[in-house]
């Protein structure tokens, strides 16, 4: 009975309708269910319990899994309090770790719990060795100690030789934000720190993305239950001027604005679902200013019966952001503009289109596939590309591929290989969720021969699901594992006929201790 009492008294609390929408989907919920969950929060306790009792099969099963990552609980302390007091049983649920949420921290990841205090410490390393990179821009590392507790968060850091330090305060509507580390909006390119990024920035997580020195002060209006927040910033690494930023609900969209200089970044991470139309999902980032604008755009659909898929992504990179998406790549000499769809009938009957302009190089290519052997345990597929290079050179060529895939939700695993006139290219990508919160992530491409135009490499990057590439590299080969305390990201490239490799390694570790 003591013991049961200690847990109560010290659990992790969170209501049903605390639960938002994205998280539901995040884990899985199709549209009908999402619906439902929201409805049956608003009623009483008794007939939520009701309702979740009365599932079955696999709705039964994703209730269940939320339940448990999100620590719900039905009733109050005080109240189950009572119920121990009078012999009445008392319902324990068990305490686990968080799904990631894509590529975005909520408010509550940033204040914590009211319930307890928490102290975390880590640190990170990377290497990138690159012939004639100089030194100082091969090796970083940084370490830090924070604290956070109801509703603040502060962080001490060493990042390389340069101290820095981070703080989340809020008080009753009101928000401060200030030093290297914590900010209201999600963005992932504003005020960057182009040296180090965070792999570990997830629900529940201290760390979101390092930033140069960046100050903000806003208010916090709760209308209807959502809440608001808008205000002021300053960050040099930004604009030179002080400027206002926003934030939806859930952090959906948010924006900063600097009149002096009529520069903005806009953040969107939203959701549709509908019964008729399906689950639709759209992400994008972008830095809008006269001289040259950069970002992304991503789209996601999937018919309601999960039949039907489609994903879409339009991209502009440019020397802009080196060193913010991917920072084991080489810095773009010139800017490129990149467009991505490829659609499908249940992942292995479909087609791709891509189209790149980067300076006077205009690339575009098309494709389609089908099977040839289906199962239960993944199909073979075969793959007729068409890839086309014209402006400095005119090259035509032809792909046909076989490869083995499997998609499932999160899960992908694809593996072939694709002949040309010229040459070839081993083809290979994995992605599998590992139990709550760990993800692993490979990726690869070898090219056999002399190939005329560049392959399509399909890898991850920190801001989308999905992301393609165009590469002439011999040889790519990615590998990533993230859970909710350690990171690794390891990646590895060659180029034809050079003798120099690029290696990348970054090594990130979050403990954190409850007080």
């Amino acid at each position: 009975m003591w013991l049961s009492l200690i847990q109560t008294l010290f659990a992790v609390e969170k209501k049903p309708d605390q639960v938002s929408v994205p998280e539901l989907l995040k884990a899985g919920f199709p549209p009908h269910l999402v619906a439902s969950w929201k409805e049956k929060s608003k009623q009483s306790p008794e007939k939520f319990l009701e309702w979740k009792r009365s599932l079955k099969g696999k709705d039964a099963a994703l209730v269940s899994k939320v339940w448990k990552e999100q620590q719900i609980t039905l009733y109050t302390n005080k109240h189950r309090l009572a119920e121990n007091n009078t012999s009445k049983q008392n319902v324990k649920f068990p305490r686990n770790t968080k799904d990631q949420k894509s590529k975005e921290t909520t408010s509550k990841s940033l204040e914590g719990s009211d319930s307890l205090y928490e102290l975390f410490f880590g640190m990170s390393y990377q290497n990138l060795d690159v012939r004639y990179l100089p030194r100082k821009e091969k090796n970083h590392s940084s370490v830090f100690l924070g604290g956070r507790g109801k509703g603040q968060i502060w962080i001490l850091e060493k990042r390389d030789e340069e101290f820095s330090y981070g703080v989340n305060f809020t008080y009753q509507q009101f928000r401060l934000t200030s030093g290297n580390r914590y900010k209201p909006i999600p963005h992932f390119y504003f005020a960057k720190d182009p040296n180090f990024y965070s792999q570990l920035e997830r629900t529940g997580s201290p760390l979101p993305q390092p930033l140069l020195l960046s100050h903000f002060l806003g208010y916090r209006y709760l209308r209807e239950g959502k809440d608001y927040e808008f205000g002021m910033y300053h960050a040099d690494a930004f604009s030179a001027y002080p400027g206002l930023y926003f934030v939806s609900p859930n952090k959906s969209y948010s924006g900063v604005w600097s009149a002096r200089e009529n520069k903005s970044s806009l953040y969107v991470n939203d959701s549709w679902n509908s019964k008729d139309w399906g689950n639709h999902r759209v992400q994008s980032e972008s830095i809008l200013r006269k001289k040259e604008s950069v970002g992304f755009f991503y789209l996601k659909s999937e018919s309601p019966e999960s039949k039907y898929f489609l994903d879409a992504t339009v991209y502009r990179d440019s020397p802009l952001l080196y060193g913010m998406v991917s920072p084991e790549e080489v810095r773009p000499q010139i800017p490129q503009t990149l467009g991505y769809t490829r659609g499908s009938f249940k992942h292995f009957l479909g087609f791709e289109y891509l189209s790149s302009i980067e300076g006077h190089k205009y690339e575009s290519g098309r494709s389609g596939f089908f099977p040839f052997f289906l199962s239960e345990w993944g199909n073979l597929l075969y793959r007729y590309r068409e890839y086309n290079e014209s402006g400095n050179y005119q090259y035509y060529e032809i792909g046909r591929a076989a490869f083995y895939e499997w998609r499932k939700e999160k899960t992908v695993v694809s593996f072939g290989f694709e002949s040309r006139e010229n040459g070839g290219q081993w083809e290979g990508k994995l992605a599998l969720p590992i139990n709550t919160g760990n993800l692993l992530e490979f990726s690869a491409i070898f090219r056999e021969g002399h190939p005329k135009t560049r392959a399509w490499f399909e890898n991850w990057t920190y801001a989308t699901d999905f992301n393609i590439n165009l590469t002439d590299r011999g040889e790519i080969i990615k590998l990533k594992w993230v859970s909710p305390f350690i990171s690794v990201n390891i990646s590895y490239s060659e180029k034809e006929n050079d003798p120099n490799p690029i290696l990348f390694i970054n090594f990130q570790l979050l403990q954190k201790i409850d007080l």
